[in-house]
């Protein structure tokens, strides 16, 4: 996956660049504010990291299957927060589980609910541990360091002009990066599945052959 990486790094360079100019050169303010383009590719990539992270976790076993959980956990908290699901119609009657005190409510149940699936399976050291030597390491570590970048704009820690526009789109490059390994690992075990699948029919009609072939004689 970092070759992928290495592959598109340029193509991701210049779509960034190109989001600056249509803001810097040509006032399209309007997509870095509130509720808009920007915003809405951050829930985008939200949700879908919670849905696959999820599936991941249903398709996993001891350690990993916590950390696949926990991960969904953090795309869902970061989707609560970046969204106002409480303003959609669909769902005005629950709004008040996605806003203040009642989503404070509802992350805090999920969240302690991860705890206990991580202290049964050994503690937090080994599930740390594990973590540590995990093959996406490097994208997490990406993301945060973007976050934290992210953060920094926000509270105008130094006078930039255009400001939110980099928050903003640090925010976004950050749940891409937490999509993306949520996302290659479906597609990889879906490949393997269809190849085991395809290598199971070979040899079941090899099987069937070979019986033919002995009832025959």
């Amino acid at each position: 996956m970092s070759r992928l990486f290495l592959k598109y790094w340029k193509s991701l360079v210049l779509v960034n660049l190109f989001f600056s100019v249509l803001v810097i050169s040509y006032e399209y303010h309007h997509l870095y504010s509130e509720n808009a383009l920007l915003e809405n590719l951050q829930g985008a990539f939200l949700l879908l990291s919670a849905i696959a992270y999820f599936s991941l976790a249903r398709l996993s076993l001891g350690h990993l299957r916590s950390a696949y959980f926990g991960t969904a956990l953090l795309c869902f908290s970061f989707f609560t927060r970046e969204v106002d699901l409480e303003l959609l119609p669909v769902i005005e009657h629950v709004g008040f589980l996605f806003h203040g005190i009642g989503r404070t409510a509802m992350l805090l149940v999920l969240w302690s609910f991860y705890i206990v699936m991580v202290v049964r399976q050994g503690g937090f050291k080994a599930h740390t541990s594990n973590l540590l030597r995990s093959k996406y390491l490097h994208y997490f570590s990406l993301c945060f360091l973007l976050l934290i970048t992210g953060a920094v704009f926000d509270r105008e820690i130094f006078n930039v002009e255009y400001g939110r526009l980099f928050e903003e789109l640090a925010e976004t490059n950050a749940y891409a990066f937490l999509a993306l390994p949520a996302i290659y690992e479906l597609y990889y075990r879906f490949k393997k599945g269809l190849r085991l699948s395809d290598s199971m029919a070979a040899t079941a009609n090899v099987t069937g052959n070979v019986t033919a072939k002995a009832d025959e004689t």
